[in-house]
């Protein structure tokens, strides 16, 4: 069985790896104990820097500094995140912001840590980096505010890089949809929202997710990411235009005062 890696003259050799129907535990380690092999085989061998750590099918971005390079495979480039047919507030706020969050990640805590090549080296002057690490303690501190379920909170500090990656890809994507035709009109489609409302509503709906209180607790405890309500809720919160397209005033839910909000780039 072989599957294809990549680029199209990569292709990876899944034949050692046995797969029956029907027994799962089995499986699992034949495709771990196959997976481990396969790195082994990269010991003493120059890095393949065309290889992809996820399949065109698989619906992610992702970002990998040591290759100085983000990638989205084909899975990603359909609704809700990209529609060839749809208007550019739809675009720019859904494809656009993931691809402002990777660009994002090349400047954040961690990816200050590798240079233009790859390298682990520290890049950024003393003085840029400690006025960053002041910033990404006020997202930190917000987001340690954040309520999941009853009293379970964000954890600000395991999730600061996604979390920052998040505001400034909104932002990013806003300023790259504000240099389209459309960004500049503030005409109604279908009479219903403007452009900029639908620029919004094109990020919430990239992270419509359903799932258990179990499993989001567990995700709470686990995954470097914010939960998807305030993968949404969050940036927009810091975000100026957002309160404009939708007159969000004193008293609302997501309303932060204006020196409350955190800009990072």
């Amino acid at each position: 069985m072989t599957k294809k890696i990549g680029y199209p003259d990569k292709w990876r050799d899944y034949s050692h790896v046995t797969i029956v129907k029907g027994n799962f535990f089995p499986n699992v380690v034949s495709a771990s104990a196959g997976n481990y092999q396969y790195d082994l085989a990269k010991l003493n061998k120059p890095v393949d820097r065309s290889e992809w750590y996820t399949t065109p099918s698989t619906v992610t971005a992702y970002n990998n500094p040591s290759a100085n390079e983000i990638v989205f495979p084909a899975a990603i480039l359909q609704p809700p995140y990209f529609d060839n047919n749809a208007d550019d507030a739809l675009n720019y706020g859904g494809i656009g912001m993931v691809i402002g969050h990777e660009m994002t990640h090349t400047f954040d805590d961690q990816g200050a840590q590798f240079d233009k090549y790859g390298n682990v080296k520290d890049w950024w002057t003393k003085d840029d980096y400690a006025k960053f690490k002041a910033k990404t303690q006020q997202v930190i501190d917000l987001y340690n505010t954040f309520t999941v379920l009853d009293s379970l909170h964000v954890k600000g500090a395991m999730t600061v890089g996604e979390n920052t990656a998040d505001i400034g890809g909104v932002s990013i994507a806003y300023d790259a949809f504000k240099m389209t035709k459309e960004g500049h009109d503030t005409t109604k489609v279908d009479g219903t929202y403007t452009p900029d409302q639908r620029f919004f509503i094109s990020i919430a709906k990239i992270w419509r997710v359903k799932m258990k209180d179990q499993f989001l607790r567990y995700w709470i405890n686990n995954n470097p990411h914010s939960p998807p309500m305030w993968r949404v809720n969050g940036p927009l919160m810091n975000t100026n235009p957002f309160y404009k397209a939708f007159n969000v005033q004193p008293g609302d839910s997501m309303y932060l005062p204006p020196k409350d909000r955190i800009h990072i780039w």
